[in-house]
């Protein structure tokens, strides 16, 4: 079973900073893409190895910390769309906004579909909410038979997850993913 992703409490002052300094580190080492080093946001953060270990046994830890707030806010949003009125415009939205969302952390979003598809991985962890949310757009959209339904919303998303994060539409997302939400219609 995957450790918790939150921050354990109550927490010293000192160790509350390394985490904090860590989790800076890391959402800008991981925005100069997939190469950099688990060690470089050690180093970053101005911390020893042993303390990035012990508050991010891996990178899919650190990964799973950086993506959270986006994983809430996308879960909210999908919960948020369940009221929309056209089912297929509230799924392609989400859609659109979940392909957005790593494009900040290239050395995150090459990681983040493999890392979906394995329910014991921290990322998937981290995500489950966002992932359930989502379930239930994609099943609003099937039920009213404006989306394919041999489609799991875990296939979807890593699908998504795997597309190149170049080039970009104006409006920054993933011209392979229209085909993608074409290739989705019944």
């Amino acid at each position: 079973m995957t450790p918790p992703l939150s921050v354990p409490t109550p927490q010293r002052s000192d160790a509350r900073r390394n985490y904090d300094a860590l989790l800076e580190a890391g959402r800008i080492t991981f925005s100069k893409g997939p190469e950099v080093s688990f060690e470089d946001v050690a180093r970053a953060a101005g911390v020893g190895k042993g303390t990035l270990y012990r508050h991010f046994p891996t990178r899919d830890h650190l990964a799973a910390a950086i993506m959270q707030d986006g994983f809430d806010r996308l879960a909210a949003k999908a919960d948020e769309l369940l009221n929309a009125q056209d089912p297929w415009a509230a799924m392609e939205f989400w859609l659109r906004d979940y392909d957005r969302t790593p494009m900040r952390y290239p050395g995150i979003s090459a990681r983040l579909g493999d890392a979906l598809a394995d329910d014991a991985s921290a990322v998937a962890t981290a995500c489950l909410p966002m992932k359930l949310s989502f379930a239930e757009l994609l099943r609003r959209a099937q039920g009213a038979g404006v989306a394919r339904d041999d489609l799991t919303p875990t296939e979807l998303l890593t699908l998504i997850s795997a597309l190149p994060q170049k080039p970009r539409n104006s409006d920054r997302s993933s011209p392979y993913l229209d085909l993608i939400l074409r290739g989705l219609r019944p």
